[in-house]
């Protein structure tokens, strides 16, 4: 809930210069004309560490690439006849960077704003960026020469060469005007005898004879076959072919072939995420026509990689965990070397086809390489393209939450202003804007923090802006937000998991009304194996403990049981027997040995967990003490032995889901380990009553009748 008194406190109450614009944060109503930067780098929100390192790589590419220029690494390329080096001392390897972190935190956004900046500090230092042409090899026709040129000259000398090398005025037209005239001469007589013989036009005496035009038609239908054949078997000599025909549209020319073209004033940002070998390191295509001299020459059958495209830019490889081994090891030569070959690197080709034999020049790839993955990628990525990353860049952590301080709550109205300007939303009212700031305060499951996971923010900025446009609202309200938080933007995860909980809900015997001996509510979670996605679920727990006779003739040992939980589960063996030891310290009695204890966790499923230590702990000191439980009570917590007097209970995790779960069932109160209460949620979200406390003396106050 938003406290309508601290609203002015929220955002501060001063006024701040943004982008050269005045923006009041004690008085704006709406993000209506707020402020947005264009500079993708000033959209990164709440990763100030990983700018950080970013700045401080981009130093050091700079830095390198004003020193390759007065060393003129080009200067081998520049010339398509030049030797080129397989291994040059000046292309340097690095800087890289591996971003690790949760999806949603900016990753991708990072990396586009690089190549945004890094084409004002191209500007800036004067980085040259150049062209790559494909050029033929007179001698070894498979291994095409590689040429660089400054940025925007690759056009202009590929015009120039094929200009020089089409036919004359002669070649071009004397053959066309001949094919033509003999085409419409034979046309002519062809009319001409057409319409005798329909027109029954007397000739030479004859009426309409057949034998009559006869004659005609042989010399009209030769002419028009032999312009046709002329100019088919004269299109090779027409287009400069001198080998042999344009066979499917191929241009059969010695001009050389574009590669990579950076005539444009952006840096290049290639996203190679998923690509195969072929799209990553370029390929040479198959031609059924490359024997007998009627196929597309092999220079120009080559096609440049991702890493020749992004040469002097950025290429951003997501989910890097998921390369391919041997990707990853051409990966390797490029980072090491600053240039690799073009050839045919399909891993679905046999050693069938000619195209396997061509392999260019080493082709320049100066490209700074940025890969992400999530935090499971550590322990998957190829080992030596990790000793590469690490070595000669920077690993470095996305951060998944950020302070909750008013300079953060305004990124957040800043993030909120981007994404309506993107999508072309109404504006957010102050109220709405705060709401979305409650709601990632949440997702951080921490009281004073604010989630850095902006995408599935998104999601709920875009329903609530269409839900205001729907009602024709010219803001976006609170209740818009809360709308789509609570009905519209749950992963399918989470909807499969509450449709579980509802279905199963109709059974369960759970009504928090009144108090009761053995029995007590606690509160779990529910957690998808894939996504992590959790809700909250309250378990009715149960049980029973007959003391055991003293008499001799009893020869039945004690024991103490618990049914209803995971079968393979771990956490809650351990919380089995902590409670056991918290009862012996705090009534002095062995629950296994002097009585038949039996704790049932009703109608669930598989309980795992720490925070049931507490829940069990709880129902069996009710039944030592033989005072029954508040029924319209749920509890969480984890139990803890302790060597003091008193009895520790420790934080959990999924306080949030719990809580709610306890809200949507009707219980008045819920209690909490008192970190939890801390650190974790604010009591002012929820309408259940939030107690906190840290020790079992403080549970069995709030819990017992």
């Amino acid at each position: 809930m938003i406290l309508k008194e601290k609203d002015e406190k929220f955002f501060g109450d001063d006024t701040e210069i943004i982008n050269g614009q005045k923006w009041d944060w004690k008085t704006f109503k709406s993000t209506r004309n707020f402020p947005v930067s264009k500079k993708l780098l000033d959209w990164v929100i709440g990763q100030d560490k990983v700018l950080e390192e970013v700045k401080l790589c981009l130093d050091e590419w700079i830095y390198k690439l004003k020193y390759l220029q007065r060393k003129k690494w080009y200067k081998p390329w520049l010339n398509p006849e030049s030797p080129k080096p397989v291994v040059s001392k000046k292309l340097t390897p690095g800087p890289y960077l591996l971003l690790l972190g949760e999806p949603g935190t900016g990753k991708s956004l990072i990396g586009r704003a690089m190549a945004e900046h890094l084409t004002s500090l191209y500007k800036k230092h004067r980085i040259k960026r150049f062209d790559i042409l494909c050029w033929p090899n007179k001698e070894i026709p498979s291994n095409p020469k590689i040429s660089v040129h400054p940025a925007g000259q690759g056009k202009v000398l590929v015009a120039k060469m094929i200009k020089k090398l089409k036919p004359g005025f002669l070649k071009r037209n004397l053959i066309k005007i001949i094919c033509l005239t003999l085409a419409s001469v034979g046309v002519a007589i062809t009319a001409f005898a057409l319409y005798v013989l329909f027109m029954n036009i007397p000739v030479f005496g004859l009426i309409s004879s057949v034998y009559a035009v006869a004659p005609l038609f042989l010399p009209g239908l030769s002419l028009i076959g032999t312009g046709a054949l002329i100019y088919i078997f004269s299109s090779f000599w027409l287009s400069g072919n001198k080998n042999g025909f344009s066979i499917g549209g191929a241009k059969r020319s010695m001009a050389p072939k574009i590669l990579v073209d950076n005539s444009g004033k952006e840096v290049p940002f290639i996203d190679a995420t998923g690509h195969g070998s072929a799209q990553l390191f370029g390929s040479v295509m198959w031609d059924p026509y490359q024997s007998g001299g009627l196929g597309t020459p092999e220079h120009q059958r080559v096609t440049a990689g991702d890493i020749h495209r992004a040469c002097l830019g950025i290429l951003y490889i997501d989910e890097i965990k998921n390369l391919h081994p041997d990707e990853a090891i051409t990966l390797l030569t490029v980072m090491e070397e600053g240039c690799l070959p073009i050839a045919l690197r399909s891993r679905w080709h046999g050693g069938d086809t000619a195209a396997m034999a061509v392999s260019t020049e080493p082709v320049p790839a100066l490209c700074f390489l940025i890969a992400a993955g999530n935090f499971d990628s550590i322990h998957q990525i190829h080992p030596a393209l990790m000793d590469r990353l690490v070595g000669y860049g920077r690993v470095v952590r996305m951060n998944n939450d950020m302070p909750n301080t008013v300079e953060n709550r305004r990124k957040y109205v800043q993030f909120i202003a981007q994404e309506t300007q993107r999508f072309h939303l109404p504006p957010f009212s102050r109220e709405a804007c705060i709401e979305l700031i409650n709601e990632g305060r949440r997702r951080s499951n921490k009281r004073d923090a604010l989630t850095t996971k902006f995408r599935p923010l998104i999601s709920i900025i875009k329903v609530a802006g269409t839900l205001a446009r729907n009602e024709n609202c010219k803001v976006v309200k609170r209740e818009h937000v809360i709308k789509a938080i609570e009905e519209h933007c749950k992963t399918i995860q989470k909807q499969i998991l509450e449709h579980q909980i509802q279905e199963k809900g109709k059974f369960l015997e759970i009504k928090p009304i009144g108090t009761k001996m053995g029995q007590i509510y606690g509160l779990a979670v529910l957690r998808d194996p894939t996504s992590g996605e959790v809700t909250g679920t309250v378990l009715r727990v149960k049980a029973q403990m007959i003391k055991k006779s003293r008499k001799k003739k009893e020869k039945l040992a004690g024991f103490f049981k618990v049914t209803g939980i995971a079968k393979d589960s771990k956490w809650i063996h351990h919380s089995i027997d902590k409670v056991r030891s918290v009862i012996l310290k705090q009534y002095n009695v062995d629950i296994g040995q002097e009585y038949f204890t039996h704790i049932d966790f009703a109608q669930a499923s598989g309980v795992d967990g720490p925070s049931a230590g507490v829940t069990m702990t709880l129902l069996l000191c009710s039944l030592l003490e033989g005072k029954p439980i508040k029924q319209d009570v749920a509890v969480t917590g984890e139990i803890n032995i302790s060597s003091e007097d008193e009895i520790e209970v420790t934080a959990v995790g999924g306080v949030h889901a719990k809580i709610k779960a306890a809200e949507q069932w009707g219980f008045s109160k819920v209690v909490i380990p008192k970190k939890n209460l801390k650190y974790s949620i604010d009591p002012k979200d929820y309408k259940i009553k939030v107690v906190g406390a840290s020790s079992l003396k403080e549970y069995l106050k709030e819990v017992l009748a």
